[in-house]
C-alpha cells in the first residue's frame, strides 16, 4: 500500500507541476491584463499544492508515515488578492479585447482543472489516512475554486456585457 500511495503522491506532484508550467506560460502569452493576472494567481497557487504534496511524499518516503500538515495557514500565506474581478470594472471594460488565444487557453485550463478534480476525487475514494484525506479535500476545494475563477474569466472575455451587469449587480427589470 505504501508504494502505491507514494506513486499516487508522485503523480499528483507531476500533475501540479504541469499546471504550474501551463499557467506560467499562459500568463506570458495572455493578451489581456486580467487574463494574465488570473493565470499568475493560479500559477502561484500551484506552488502551494506542490509544496504540500511534496511534504507528504517526502515524509512518507523517509519515515513511512504521513505527517500532519496545516493547509489553511499555508493557503493564507500564499493567497494573493484575486479581486481583479471586483475593482475597476469601468476601467476594465475599456481595456477588454477578446482574443481567441485567451479564450482557448481558458477552455483548456477549465478542462485541466476538471481533470485534476476527478483525479483527486478518485484518490479520496481510496484514501484511508486522515492526513491524506485532509490534503485531498483541500486540493479538491482548490481545483473547484480554480475552475470557477477560470470560468469567470472565460465569461469576462466572451460575454463581457453580461459579466459586467452581473458584477455590478444590475439586472434588467421586466
Amino acid at each position: 500500500m505504501e508504494k502505491k500511495l507514494q506513486d499516487l503522491l508522485k503523480e499528483a506532484i507531476e500533475m501540479e507541476e504541469k499546471g504550474y508550467k501551463f499557467y506560467q506560460e499562459a500568463s506570458k502569452k495572455a493578451k489581456d491584463e486580467v487574463v494574465r493576472k488570473t493565470f499568475d494567481f493560479l500559477a502561484n497557487n500551484e506552488i502551494l499544492h506542490i509544496e504540500s504534496i511534496k511534504e507528504l511524499y517526502n515524509t512518507l518516503k523517509d519515515k513511512g508515515e504521513l505527517p500532519q500538515i496545516e493547509l489553511e495557514d499555508k493557503k493564507r500565506q500564499r493567497m494573493k488578492d484575486l479581486s481583479i474581478f471586483s475593482k475597476g470594472i469601468k476601467e476594465l471594460s475599456e481595456k477588454i479585447k477578446p482574443d481567441d488565444d485567451d479564450i482557448k487557453t481558458c477552455e483548456f485550463a477549465m478542462e485541466f482543472e476538471n481533470n485534476g478534480y476527478k483525479y483527486y476525487e478518485k484518490m479520496l475514494k481510496e484514501a484511508k489516512d486522515e492526513n491524506l484525506i485532509k490534503l485531498l479535500k483541500f486540493l479538491l476545494q482548490e481545483e473547484k475554486e480554480h475552475y470557477e475563477s477560470i470560468m469567470n474569466l472565460h465569461t469576462y472575455i466572451t460575454d463581457s456585457a453580461n459579466w459586467y451587469m452581473y458584477e455590478e449587480g444590475s439586472f434588467p427589470q421586466g
